[in-house]
């Protein structure tokens, strides 16, 4: 019997998994070729030589500052013979790289050379990564693989390249790249940065005991000076109030502001300094886990602590309007809990807040003595 209930799952499995993958109106009649690895650069250049109507290129990325004689330089000499005997070229470009500013990038002989001549190019805004290596030559021809445009790629690498022949495919890739330029130039025109201040989420969070009487949270970011971290923090557990989920989506760039890194800086600078706050958050504190989304994007999960809350104002430690030291700042959070117990932070020896704590005494004492805690 368990043999025969095998044999109705497979068969039903199977009858999923053919029904799943029945997507004939989807698929287009097509020709193909494999041009991989050294047939690539001769098959291409047939193709751009022969082209009738139009050319559209989409490549992450295109070698410059070329020397003579190279297959890069071929091939980039090919589109401006095409669109100078009639044909419509259109090259779009990746333009987010580590190691080159997109003014940099745009602005480099090779690129001119080709705008010069009348082909167009459209440069993707960094925000997010053009991967694409696809060349369409009459809408028709679409070759599509792992090559880049590049020496090394060319001449070195081994690349997987196919050569389709298929109108419908063609088109498809065309208003695909045209679709992502749109997209992305518009959120970029549309981009406004909203810094985000724990003050500007809510007016107070609920923050754990544990935070505070736990070696490893805050006092912890105190002896390190890892006030960037815990700044961090309180935005998320403000963000997490606010939103009532302790899973959620959050732009990186805002949250740069709202720390109050320099709004001079680039929206790539402002990323680097949050990543690296979260992971610090995540790999030296375990307090969340992060997900990275398109690069301006992070999913948060807040992980949870045991124990108690006490609530705290979000103006009382914000730093909006003014710089507050990161020792003040955990001196106000141990004022809050301080009052939720009924104590005054004056009455409680300062032996006690210490040891409590875990702060040096030098660091209570000039903690004590600023205009935040007395005013």
């Amino acid at each position: 019997m368990k043999f025969k209930g095998a044999v109705v799952v497979f068969i039903l499995t199977l009858a999923v998994i053919g029904g799943g993958f029945c997507f004939a109106e989807d698929f287009y009649s097509a020709q193909v070729r494999d041009i991989s690895d050294r047939e690539y650069e001769q098959a291409v250049i047939e193709l751009i030589d022969n082209a009738q109507e139009s050319i559209v290129v989409g490549m992450y990325y295109i070698s410059t500052r070329l020397k003579a004689n190279n297959p890069v330089k071929m091939l980039l000499n090919d589109l401006v013979e095409a669109e100078e005997r009639g044909v419509e070229v259109k090259i779009y470009l990746n333009t987010k790289f580590p190691d080159v500013s997109y003014e940099e990038l745009v602005g480099r002989d090779e690129f001119k050379r080709l705008q010069d001549a009348g082909c167009e190019l459209y440069f993707i805004p960094p925000g997010r990564k053009l991967h694409d290596k696809v060349v369409v030559v009459d809408r028709r021809y679409v070759v599509e693989g792992s090559m880049n445009w590049s020496i090394v790629a060319l001449k070195n690498n081994f690349e997987s390249v196919t050569l389709i022949n298929s109108p419908g495919l063609g088109k498809e890739k065309i208003a695909r790249l045209e679709k992502i330029y749109e997209i992305q130039k518009k959120k970029e025109e549309d981009k406004e940065r909203e810094p985000l201040y724990i003050d500007s989420i809510i007016e107070k969070i609920e923050v754990k005991k544990a935070l505070l009487e736990d070696e490893k949270y805050f006092p912890m970011m105190l002896k390190r000076s890892d006030r960037r971290a815990m700044d961090l923090y309180l935005i998320l557990l403000a963000y997490s109030k606010k939103l009532d989920k302790i899973e959620f989506f959050l732009r990186l760039e805002d949250v740069g502001l709202g720390l109050g890194l320099p709004a001079s800086w680039d929206d790539e600078a402002l990323r680097r300094q949050v990543i690296r706050a979260l992971r610090t958050l995540e790999k030296k504190y375990n307090l969340i886990e992060v997900e990275f989304y398109h690069s301006s994007d992070a999913y948060i999960t807040i992980l949870p602590i045991l124990g108690e809350s006490f609530a705290i104002e979000t103006k009382s430690i914000g730093s909006r309007d003014r710089k507050i030291p990161q020792r003040v700042k955990f001196l106000l959070l141990i004022k809050a809990l301080l009052e939720k117990e009924g104590k005054d932070l004056d009455s409680v020896p300062q032996k006690e807040i210490m040891r409590r704590f875990h702060i040096a005494e030098r660091t209570l004492e000039k903690a004590m003595n600023s205009p935040e805690v007395n005013g």
